[in-house]
């Protein structure tokens, strides 16, 4: 064994993962920091919801937009669920209330991980762009798990972008 070689001791890992997601700054927020869009607020090292934080906020607290209404403006989303076929066009709304009960779940344990948009094609098929891939996988997971059918999931390399897929005919 010539020459240095990386070791990392067993229980510990380098995330590195957060060079690569252009919204991490690589730095603290002052805090607390509200962001002006959607209300959430960075205190104790983390963001969540104004109601989850028990002291009061001081008046003159900073503002900026959080990574996820950053996301949200630039367009730039971290995962996308499509979701197609015949039994999802005849029952869209039950489908589409188990995605609702999944991201108003996540949402309030993770406040950046949020559906940023949602469209329909000529087909019927809906896509679904999300914050994080990590929100993408969990919906897709949650629909194969109630209503079955074909499911993948696809990521793209050299990026942290998830492209989820369900079809059921």
């Amino acid at each position: 064994m010539g020459g240095k070689e990386s070791y990392v001791p067993a229980g510990r890992k380098e995330y590195t993962w957060e060079s690569d997601n252009p919204y991490y700054e690589k730095r603290k927020y002052p805090e607390p920091t509200k962001c002006p869009e959607c209300g959430v607020v960075f205190k104790d090292g983390r963001w969540q919801w104004p109601e989850q934080i028990t002291e009061k906020l001081p008046n003159d607290i900073n503002e900026i937009l959080c990574p996820a209404c950053r996301r949200k403006r630039d367009r730039y989303p971290g995962g996308f669920f499509y979701l197609s076929g015949k039994f999802f066009e005849e029952h869209r709304e039950e489908i589409l209330n188990t995605i609702k009960n999944v991201v108003d779940y996540v949402v309030t344990q993770r406040p950046l991980q949020r559906i940023l948009w949602m469209k329909e094609d000529e087909n019927g098929a809906t896509e679904i762009a999300t914050t994080s891939e990590h929100l993408a996988r969990q919906l897709g997971e949650a629909v194969n798990n109630a209503f079955k059918g074909n499911f993948e999931v696809n990521y793209s390399e050299g990026q942290k972008l998830a492209r989820v897929y369900w079809h059921r005919d």
